[in-house]
């Protein structure tokens, strides 16, 4: 293989570069990340806070290359390693909070872990350089490897297994070209990954030779792959607004059914029993019997047209009438116990899921049932009710800082969070009981009964 020269370097650190900075400054253009159900979306501008300070670095090194600031040099590669160390907090900070579960997520371990490291590394980074007198490339070479293996590395790995998993789950929902999507952006952040491992040790100048240019071709493939997968979001937002032109469709229907049958049987049938009525004083009384009966059997229809009505109306609830549900009965909580309750509602109108009358009502008693042993047995000031959406389920966290639960508890107590378990298990729904750091959790995981999931 012929020796790559100066100057084809400095084409591979500028397109190297070029094809990260790319990639960052299209993930934070990105401006639907806060109602996207999809992980990668929700977490996308810390993948592009990363492609832009990792592409300027890498502008940095070509910058170097080329020589035109060498009374600088040394100040360029020191900036050079900084931004690095930075663009690789923020990968490893990305890769965490992909794989973060929702249980754990309320640790903000994608926040204080890699910025932890990066300020000690920083430390003894700057710290050393400006105290001691040393051989400068050398010593800024080295804390670049201890910047990357520390940070760069693993957080390539997260973000890498990040998007194995998040492609599977999108195969179980049918989603199979983004899921393959998926799956080479994985492969690739692997590749990139190996390929700049092997470049940061000291090999021969033809391995570095062939490193640098597959780390181009890693670089690129993860720009490119990442700009397709917005589409995936645009898809997403395509599908919220059918999924809720459809809904108000609906809606629409069925008030007008039952504004039809209300005005057209109803009031026919209660104008018929008001004439009977009137008809009964001047009627023979032969016939007082049969004209009873007659008026039995309508105000009988009422009813059962009553209940229809009331019946047609639940079987018709949509996600919009559980939160107003949630908070009247939020309402009436605050009134009955003058305890403070704040009330998060993080499901999008335009939700990609559905939820059954029954589940639904299912999951409106164990939230009622949750409050209600707040109010007996917890002694509490505050209550947090959390209510939000993944693709895959619905989530309700209640929390309190009253004294504490224990769900083997026997009594009133027992007997309510047993009846809550029940509940659960009837939707397929799982319920935890937890106290931690002086805080009472229930949390309710109820998964989609329905989902967009077909392309």
């Amino acid at each position: 293989m012929i020796e790559l020269s100066a100057q084809s370097y400095m084409w591979l650190y500028f397109f190297y570069g070029l094809a990260f900075f790319t990639m960052g400054v299209s993930a934070l253009q990105q401006k639907l990340r806060h109602s996207s159900e999809f992980p990668l979306m929700r977490w996308i501008h810390l993948l592009g806070v990363f492609g832009v300070s990792y592409g300027t670095a890498e502008w940095i090194a070509m910058i170097r290359l080329m020589g035109v600031y060498g009374e600088r040099d040394q100040l360029l590669y020191l900036t050079e390693t900084q931004i690095h160390g930075f663009a690789f907090t923020i990968l490893l900070s990305f890769g965490i909070a992909l794989l973060a579960t929702n249980r754990v997520r309320h640790l903000n371990l994608h926040v204080w872990l890699p910025w932890m490291i990066f300020v000690l590394w920083s430390f003894f980074y700057l710290g050393r350089y400006y105290s001691v007198s040393m051989d400068y490339f050398a010593y800024i070479q080295l804390f670049d490897r201890i910047a990357w293996y520390l940070l760069g590395f693993p957080g390539a790995l997260l973000a890498g297994t990040a998007y194995f998993i998040n492609g599977r789950q999108l195969e179980r929902m049918k989603l199979i070209s983004y899921a393959r999507m998926y799956y080479l952006g994985g492969l690739l952040f692997l590749f990139f990954a190996m390929t700049t491992s092997l470049l940061m040790l000291a090999l021969s100048q033809l391995t570095r030779q062939y490193m640098e240019m597959f780390r181009v071709m890693s670089a690129i493939g993860i720009s490119v792959i990442t700009i397709r997968l917005f589409d995936s979001f645009v898809w997403e937002m395509q599908e919220r607004l059918n999924k809720y032109a459809q809904r108000q469709m609906l809606l629409q229907e069925r008030k007008k059914t039952i504004r039809m049958v209300h005005d057209q049987i109803i009031q026919r049938l209660f104008g018929a029993g008001m004439f009977i009525e009137n008809m009964m004083d001047n009627d023979p009384a032969t016939y007082r019997k049969d004209l009873l009966l007659l008026k039995k059997e309508l105000n009988e229809t009422i009813g059962e047209a009553r209940t229809f009505l009331k019946s047609f109306s639940e079987t018709g609830m949509l996600m919009e009438d559980f939160q107003d549900n949630i908070q009247n009965l939020i309402d009436r909580f605050k009134v009955n116990t003058k305890i403070h309750v704040k009330f998060e509602y993080h499901v999008p109108p335009m939700v990609l899921g559905k939820l059954s009358p029954v589940t639904n009502s299912q999951l409106y008693f164990i939230l009622q049932e949750a409050l209600l042993n707040v109010q007996k047995h917890a002694h509490a000031t505050n209550v947090k009710v959390s209510v939000y959406s993944t693709l895959q389920e619905l989530v309700i966290h209640i929390s309190d800082n009253g004294v504490g639960i224990n769900p083997s508890n026997q009594g009133p107590v027992g007997f309510g969070i047993q009846t809550m378990k029940e509940r659960a298990k009837e939707i397929s729904a799982t319920i935890t009981f937890e106290n931690k750091n002086g805080l009472t959790n229930v949390i309710i995981v109820v998964p989609w009964e329905e989902g967009l999931y077909e392309q």
